[in-house]
């Protein structure tokens, strides 16, 4: 008997960290395919900077929603959820600009997580 709870409470938690997974990923690879397309375009730095900062705008919202849910869920108060979203958030943007900075020369293209 115990083992079905046990069962049955870690695939709830498989189920809920493939959403936010999912969400990760979805805004990461779209943020990847603004970035292919500035290297392609061979845009300059600060004009990356500017669009990578509005880019992906219904990915970002879903993960920064799943991400706030999550923190709430552990006791974080909505200001620190949000906050704790928007660092994670940022944290991705700016590796992707890191990367446009580096690629933009080269041409050098990121491959979308699978």
């Amino acid at each position: 008997m115990i083992t079905i709870i046990a069962t049955a409470l870690l695939s709830m938690a498989a189920m809920k960290g493939d959403a936010m997974d999912t969400a990760r990923k979805s805004f990461n690879n779209c943020m990847i395919e603004v970035h292919n397309t500035a290297v392609g375009e061979k845009a300059s730095p600060s004009a990356f900077i500017q669009t990578s900062d509005a880019a992906c705008p219904t990915e970002r919202a879903a993960y920064k929603e799943i991400l706030v849910k999550s923190e709430r869920s552990y006791g974080s108060s909505q200001t620190e959820a949000e906050k704790f979203a928007s660092e994670e958030i940022q944290m991705i943007v700016d590796s992707i600009v890191t990367s446009f900075n580096e690629n933009v020369e080269s041409g050098a293209k990121l491959t979308p997580e699978k």
